[in-house]
């Protein structure tokens, strides 16, 4: 998983690696940021030491959106890594789902990330990385409770105020398929965030393949 630090705006975000020079993320996180003094850190456990992790330190050569990106709708972008990053034990790509990956209410999935862990409570301590096990919602709940929902948004963690909360935003939704963990979305928005009843929304990383393998 990527941490995103993103100087400019003082907040942070996830992300994940798809190959050795580029990070999949959300678009609201690198909206309108300074690239420039905008990092991009891999294989980091725990977020408080920032300064002794510097082997894996990017910075953001360019940052590619969707075309069609308004506000959190198709809320995807990519970001090129510069330099590229070499494969080690802590550092290794995503795997993306395939058009015949189905993915519903049965699918045991789970959310990782760096964010607050209750509406306005930010992680504390050694700040590891959290991890989350969150259930997919049938599309007609979600569209309950979000009613401008689309297509590319899957919705989970609806049970027990379980959910993604802020800074854990461009972090990975992943689920089981055959031997491995796909990632299924990208962690978008929540109206609010960890409160029971609401669910979490994710951009649906299978609506995009095209755009991601281009």
């Amino acid at each position: 998983m990527a941490y995103l630090k993103i100087a400019s705006h003082i907040k942070a975000c996830g992300g994940s690696l798809l190959n050795e020079e580029w990070v999949l993320t959300s678009a609201h996180c690198v909206k309108n940021i300074n690239r420039e003094s905008s990092y991009v850190y891999l294989g980091v456990r725990s977020v408080k030491f920032l300064k002794e992790q510097q082997k894996f330190n990017r910075t953001m050569s360019h940052i590619v959106f969707h075309p069609n990106f308004e506000h959190f709708d198709n809320d995807i972008a990519l970001i090129k890594l510069n330099p590229p990053v070499k494969f080690e034990d802590r550092v290794a790509p995503i795997d993306l789902p395939e058009p015949k990956d189905v993915f519903n209410e049965t699918s045991e999935c789970w959310v990782t990330g760096w964010g607050n862990v209750g509406e306005n409570i930010p992680l504390s301590g050694e700040s590891y990385l959290q991890e989350l096990k969150v259930p997919i919602l049938n599309q007609t709940v979600c569209l309950d409770k979000y009613l401008c929902l689309t297509s590319n948004m899957i919705c989970a963690g609806l049970q027990g105020g379980k959910d993604t909360c802020q800074g854990d935003s461009g972090g990975p939704l992943v689920c089981p398929s055959d031997t491995k963990f796909v990632q299924v979305g990208i962690t978008s928005f929540g109206k609010p965030c960890a409160k029971e009843g609401f669910p979490g929304y994710y951009t649906r990383v299978a609506s995009y393949l095209d755009f991601i393998k281009k």
